[in-house]
């Protein structure tokens, strides 16, 4: 199916357009309602009645509402054409205008965490208690207010431009290929096609690029980890990773639990299963390039929009009605935007906006399995997001740690559905491979990107890493990962530089993973016919922000505190590639 006839969003639900008289009376009015907020309320929270310190809850919810309304607006507008000048320059502007704006409504969160103890208790009837008690574990960590407005004024300038300059740097590049020039997404789907000499050549092009820029990427990632070091010496954060834990609401015991439990299965899950495929090929290595590649004799199959439209609906809707009619729903209303087009932003995401809005997805669909599987992954999580949305803004943000659970789960309905449908050996062969190899690539990929990020900013403590200095933590991680049945060669070593989630969310990687395993002990319970599964299943992706995932998870009978938790859910990988070996 042509890029034109894929389907793109329509972003009129929030402005009829950027330049619209009602996008920026919006602004206008923004700062008017916070002018009457500071009045009512600045120097009054910590010493109110718990009624009053309500009612000020709901006022800076319905601000926070715009602000979030505006900031999503801006972003997925300017992030599929990122080399118009024009929207670069209104992105830029409107950024800074929101940070100026931001800058005077600060004062309420240090306000909230200077609340007794004694007045907390009396908001314990609240809907509104779960978020304070959230706010209040970043009491000790949180500065003055003028400290505070500088941090948040200078993130213009420092961590927000360093991320800007990559994601459009990246948009700007272009690979070449014969008398192509190819973008970031069309080299990358290269990588996976049927033709060894094709995967070949896409990837000692990708690498070369990145090496043709890599003092720049050098440049930025040293930047980033400076940037986070300061901000977490400034605000007492004991380890790298600890502003991340407390944002993800998670306990670092229980990322510890699932890194050391993934990395002691490597050999067991990827090592093995590379050994495998290199047999396939005939090989006794294969060449990294080869690691996604499609199985000799494999045909590509060519899976049309609509094709994958019906797959992922009946997938769903073979599960759960409420759950497919969410779905239906952004295919009905242009809420996803689908075509791989130059300035771009690379890969998928779905975008909760706000509530009094829905859920964006973005996609770069080039008609393969694998995007039949992010499809159902993004609206995995946009079902998420448009349930969660009911909670209101401040409650609808789902942690981190169960952030992945419906995209994962979605990803496991159609595969499940796809396998059920196969007819013949060497199609369940097909399907199986396929999803063992996303299922390694969210699960022991990311825990090894995990290690990388915390090799990087530890080293960084001790000044500015060269790029060798990178290069060689790279391919330390990736080859404990990898094992011995891939053979990294060449500018491999500058991979490192193109994963966005290093530049945009420093540790965010492990949530991939935490879902995945999370998710396979959830399906597992599923298929054992766990009662009342899908209404405990619902109640979790309605809950939001509102309860911690240990509360949520124990209605499954399952601790992610127990290493057994997280084995279970390798098991599952390791049962596919079990059933894959038995079938020669």
């Amino acid at each position: 199916m042509s890029a034109t006839k894929l389907p793109v969003w329509d972003l009129t639900d929030f402005y009829p357009s950027n330049n619209s008289k009602e996008f920026n009376s919006e602004i206008e009015n923004l700062d008017q309602k916070i002018n009457i907020f500071l009045k009512k309320y600045k120097g009054k929270i910590s010493k109110g009645e718990s009624g009053f310190i309500e009612k000020s809850i709901i006022d800076f919810e319905k601000i926070e509402e715009i602000f979030v309304k505006i900031k999503s607006y801006v972003f997925l507008y300017y992030c599929t054409d990122q080399l118009n000048e024009n929207k670069t320059s209104f992105y830029q502007k409107i950024q800074e205008k929101l940070v100026k704006l931001e800058s005077k409504i600060l004062f309420y969160n240090l306000e909230i965490n200077k609340i007794s103890q004694s007045s907390v208790k009396k908001l314990s009837s609240s809907k509104f208690f779960p978020w304070i008690k959230n706010q209040r574990k970043f009491k000790k960590y949180q500065k003055s207010e003028s400290i505070e407005k500088v941090l948040m004024q200078k993130s213009v300038t420092s961590h927000n431009s360093w991320t800007r300059l990559f994601d459009e740097t990246m948009a700007r590049l272009k690979f070449k290929l014969g008398k192509k020039e190819l973008n970031e997404s069309e080299i990358l789907n290269l990588m996976s096609s049927n033709k060894s000499a094709v995967r070949r050549n896409a990837a000692i092009s990708f690498g070369s690029t990145l090496k043709k820029n890599i003092h720049l990427f050098s440049l930025i990632t040293n930047t980033l980890s400076k940037d986070l070091n300061i901000e977490n010496s400034l605000r007492g954060f004991k380890s790298i990773d600890s502003s991340r834990h407390l944002s993800n609401q998670v306990d670092p015991e229980d990322v510890d639990c699932l890194v050391k439990t993934v990395k002691r299965n490597y050999s067991r899950l990827s090592h093995r299963y590379y050994e495998y495929k290199a047999k396939s090929f005939g090989k006794s290595k294969l060449d990294y390039w080869d690691r996604n590649a499609p199985y000799p004799k494999q045909h590509s199959k060519n899976i049309s929009w609509n094709d994958a439209k019906e797959i992922v609906l009946k997938s769903y809707s073979s599960f759960d009605k409420e759950i497919s009619s969410i779905v239906a729903l952004f295919f009905k209303n242009s809420w996803i935007h689908a075509p791989v087009s130059d300035g771009k932003t690379s890969g998928a995401f779905a975008h909760p906006t706000v509530p009094t809005c829905h859920p964006y997805i973005l996609l770069n669909y080039q008609n393969k399995v694998r995007d039949v599987m992010t499809l159902s992954h993004e609206l995995g999580h946009g079902v998420h997001q448009y349930l969660a949305n009911k909670n209101g803004l401040l409650l609808a943000d789902t942690p981190l740690t169960l952030a992945e659970t419906a995209s994962v789960f979605g990803e496991m309905l159609t595969f499940k559905f796809i396998l059920n449908r196969a007819k013949s050996k060497i199609e369940i062969k097909t399907i199986l491979r396929s999803k063992i190899e996303d299922m390694l690539n969210t699960v022991v990929r990311q825990i090894s990107f995990y290690e990388f990020e915390k090799m990087i900013h530890e080293k960084r403590f001790s000044g500015e890493l060269t790029v060798n200095d990178i290069n060689e933590i790279w391919l330390k991680t990736q080859i404990e990962s990898l094992g011995d049945f891939i053979k990294i060669s060449g500018d491999f070593k500058y991979f490192w530089a193109y994963i966005p989630h290093f530049i945009h969310s420093p540790f965010y990687v492990y949530a991939y993973a935490f879902g995945d395993c999370l998710v396979n002990s959830l399906y597992a319970k599923y298929e054992d016919g766990e009662k009342k599964f899908n209404e405990k299943y619902l109640n979790l992706l309605k809950s939001g922000g509102t309860k911690h995932y240990s509360e949520l998870l124990k209605d499954f009978g399952l601790n992610p505190k127990d290493p057994e938790f997280w084995q279970s859910g390798l098991n599952i990988i390791k049962n596919l590639i079990d059933e894959l070996e038995k079938l020669g």
